[in-house]
């Protein structure tokens, strides 16, 4: 059974519990069938004999207890929460190896998977929702977020229900839209994380936090909004101006930096968010999180419909290393094996790291931000140990080194509200970790409070920003990022009023990728000052029409490839792993630099990078409409717009053959790039008008005929919704069995 078939038979039976065609004492075994349960079995456990509930096989109609599988009661009133407490205490759990814990009351559901530690609290009708809970019971286990720090997952995960929660106590439909509201709920939330964070790495004592709420605060939540405004006003109050305040306050230190500055009203809350908001303090060690991931994990918090790819987003570390290594690391650690016995030259160098800016137009939460300030870090962290090295040998003693790296170094441009705060936290919170391994190496560290500047972080356009007002582009400046990737039809209307704006008075199509945008601007950046820039993109910037289109007006402007990684699969640790050919480029003025083409572990050194990212000269394949040798024009193959509702993989033709052998005539083989290079196996209804009737009469194809006239009323194009009155037919449709030959748009080559 698959997930949304499950999902279609838990709304199923969220109606029939409602009309009373399922009885309160039926749920569970019906909840189970939905799940893909054998019938046989769920019938077993029906009757008692597989309930260990049950006495003499007679079961009890409010308890079931299935080995491997469940513990469940059905409970009067309102004492879910002690009666689920109770339960998974009990020795049966453990010896049964019961998978999931449930208890209602039928206005409310609450489960506990054993297995991962997960909690439901959710009411009954909000089920359909919330399906993907108990997946395992059709086999179905949550992925793993391979090479991530679990941590990280957990706290991503528990602050996402906290999220759902306060925004549901908070906004409904007539304020949610409330730009002011929504920006001060992500505040609060980057308040928050800070609290965590802080009670778990000494900056506060050990569950400070946590534990002033739950002795301070009333169970149902009623003053938790007033407490944490005070609490958040003393994080932002002297010490010498707090005589007047008690102690379970007082005893919480000035943090000030920025983040409590604004009087900011929290929200409000309720009984259950309270809840949630302790265990999120009290259950997690906050300790472990990863400011590199944790921010790009936490930007789907906000953003629900990202959260079954939470990470999807993140820049591995190993990629991120591909940037900033051959743009200036390697360079400063060669710099630091020149100089490695000169105590004089030594210092200049760390000097120089003291100087450097790190600029990242299209920043996110900030990794690459953070993978930079800790690299840079580290690196003076092995300055600073051969200076001490050197002072011991010549004196007998050293001193007490002191890091000159601030967080003021770092600037970046982020368009989303959110992850522009949380790049803000992120990196404070890896300035403290990276203090704590100088306090680990050296015995002191710069102090953790008060807070100084996060960054020169700002929210904004970065396509529409001045490059210049944001970081002066003199000294030492390095432009690194991963910009967003969009074909020009996939951007939406902002990005194409971006790249219109961008490319005025430049012979410039409104086909550019958007990530070429951030290209132009680089270039003229680099053209106003001394930086060098390196950015993740996908390949097509240096393939086909794109590539006419884009570098003619980077090169115009005195700037070349200083080096550039050759196609490679773009990975993330995410559990929606994305799949896309990316290439790194780094770009510079027009010099002597040494130029590098890293492909795979290799690297070969070379004259000159063109546009196609080639050892040789700068040239370019301009397009044309015509063959040169009097070929048939290249046109483009048919095109569906149906919002996947003429399309079909193996399992949905076979679904529909089983239903209906008349569907046969109307199954047609469908290849487009992908299916013709990977060999994917895929299928589409190919409808003539004259057999639109027969094909209507088939309850499948109705269906997804449906779907395909609700997407086309929806989309913004008045082309699109036209279309909408032949559900049918392909929008753009060159015929079915004539000789063809297949030239795919994309394609790859894997070195």
């Amino acid at each position: 059974m698959n997930i949304a078939q499950i999902e279609e038979n838990v709304k199923a039976l969220l109606s029939s519990l409602n009309t009373g065609e399922v009885t309160q004492d039926d749920f569970i075994y019906e909840l189970l069938l939905a799940y893909g349960h054998r019938k046989q079995s769920v019938t077993r456990l029906r009757s008692g004999e597989r309930n260990l509930a049950s006495k003499d096989n007679d079961p009890y109609h409010d308890t079931a207890i299935w080995k491997r599988h469940l513990y469940y009661k059905h409970v009067e009133g309102d004492a879910l929460h002690a009666e689920i407490d109770q339960m998974r205490k009990e020795k049966l759990v453990t010896t049964n190896k019961i998978r999931f814990v449930i208890v209602t009351n039928f206005d409310q559901l609450l489960a506990v998977d054993t297995k991962t530690s997960d909690s439901l609290d959710i009411n009954l009708d909000e089920l359909a929702k919330q399906f993907d809970f108990f997946l395992p019971w059709a086999g179905m286990e949550k992925a793993v977020y391979q090479g991530e720090n679990p941590a990280d997952v957990k706290a991503a995960e528990k602050m996402a229900k906290l999220f759902d929660l306060i925004k549901g106590d908070n906004f409904d439909e007539s304020n949610g839209d409330d730009t002011d509201a929504l920006h001060n709920l992500n505040v609060f939330l980057t308040r928050l994380l800070f609290c965590f964070f802080a009670e778990d790495t000494e900056i506060f004592d050990d569950n400070q936090f946590s534990l002033a709420i739950k002795s301070h605060t009333k169970n149902d939540g009623s003053d938790l909004s007033s407490y944490l405004n005070r609490l958040f006003t003393v994080l932002n109050t002297a010490d010498s101006d707090r005589d007047e305040l008690p102690d379970y306050l007082a005893n919480f230190p000035y943090v000030n930096g920025g983040l409590f500055a604004d009087d900011i009203p929290s929200p409000t809350f309720s009984a259950k968010s309270r809840r949630m908001l302790i265990e999120c303090g009290s259950e997690l060690d906050w300790s472990d999180i990863n400011p590199d991931i944790f921010g790009s994990m936490i930007q789907a918090v906000v953003h629900p419909d990202q959260r079954g790819g939470m990470g999807m987003h993140y820049t591995s570390v190993t990629n991120i290393m591909k940037v900033i290594e051959p743009l200036f690391l390697n360079e400063l650690y060669e710099e630091l094996e020149k100089v490695e016995n000169s105590a004089t030259k030594l210092q200049k160098l760390q000097q120089r790291l003291g100087d450097i800016k790190v600029f990242d137009p299209a920043c996110g939460s900030g990794n690459f931000l953070i993978i930079s300030y800790k690299e840079l870090r580290k690196l003076e962290m092995e300055v600073l140990k051969r200076l001490q090295e050197l002072e011991l040998e010549k004196t007998g003693q050293i001193s007490q080194p002191f890091s000159v790296i601030k967080l003021s170094q770092f600037y970046g441009i982020e368009l989303d509200d959110f992850a522009h705060e949380v790049a803000i936290l992120s990196l404070w919170l890896a300035e403290h970790q990276m203090n704590l391994e100088f306090k680990s190496e050296f015995g002191e560290a710069i102090p953790n409070l008060p807070l100084k500047s996060g960054g020169n972080v700002i929210q904004g356009n970065a396509i529409r920003k001045d490059w210049i007002e944001v970081c002066r582009p003199e000294g030492e400046v390095y432009v690194i990022g991963n910009p967003p990737y969009a074909g020009a039809s996939q951007c939406n209307s902002e990005q194409k009023e971006d790249i219109k704006s961008l490319c005025e008075g430049r012979k410039v199509t409104k086909n550019l990728n958007y990530v070429g945008c951030w290209f132009l601007v680089a270039a003229k950046y680099i053209a106003h000052g001394s930086a060098k820039v390196a950015f993740v993109s996908t390949d097509s910037i240096t393939q086909g029409s794109q590539v006419e289109m884009l570098w003619p007006h980077i090169f115009g402007q005195g700037v070349e490839i200083r080096f550039a990684h050759t196609s490679f699969w773009w990975k993330n640790n995410a559990k929606a792993k994305a799949r896309i050919m990316c290439v790194i480029i780094g770009l510079g003025k027009v010099s002597d630099f040494k130029k590098h083409i890293y492909t795979n572990d290799r690297s070969i050194e070379v004259k000159n990078i063109n546009s196609y990212l080639l050892a040789g000269e700068s040239l370019i394949v301009k397009s044309r409409s015509k063959s040169i040798s009097g070929l048939s024009k290249l046109v483009r193959g048919s095109i569906p717009t149906d919002g996947g509702g003429l399309i079909l993989d193996l399992e949905e033709k076979n679904r529909l053959l089983e239903e209906s052998e008349v569907s046969r005539k109307f199954i047609k083989r469908y290849v487009g790039s992908n299916e013709f290079i990977h060999g994917v196996e895929r299928y589409c209804l190919w409808i003539e008008d004259e057999d639109l009737k027969l094909a209507l009469s088939i309850p499948f194809i109705k269906k997804r005929l449906e779907i395909v006239k609700e997407m086309r009323l929806k989309s913004g194009k008045s082309n699109t919704n036209l279309l909408a009155e032949t559900p049918h037919r392909f929008e753009h449709a060159i015929g079915y069995g004539k000789p063809s030959l297949i030239v795919p748009r994309i394609s790859v080559v894997v070195n």
